[in-house]
């Protein structure tokens, strides 16, 4: 991250709802970091340390952690990460 990013967004593939947030952002040109934890399933103790819930996509704003997008969310189960 260079600094300017200032949004960190938790995702997975197979996500519905991360896929969308994702959209919504670059169509708006929100510039953000995206973590994937299909392919990145190492940086699943990164999200814990901000909460514990089991559902994507977690959107991290400095301090403010965010899940869903437009009131709806994915279950780790629902996309293959139920063994983290």
């Amino acid at each position: 991250m260079t600094g300017v990013e200032t949004i960190i967004v938790f995702t997975a593939d197979g996500c519905p709802h991360s896929a969308a947030l994702c959209a919504d952002l670059c169509r708006r040109g929100v510039r953000f970091v995206e973590i994937n934890l299909s392919h990145e399933r190492h940086r699943i103790e990164e999200l814990r340390r901000h909460c514990w819930e089991h559902r994507l996509p977690v959107v991290l704003d400095h301090e403010r952690v965010s899940i869903g997008f437009r009131g709806a969310s994915s279950t780790f189960q629902d996309v293959g990460l139920d063994d983290l």
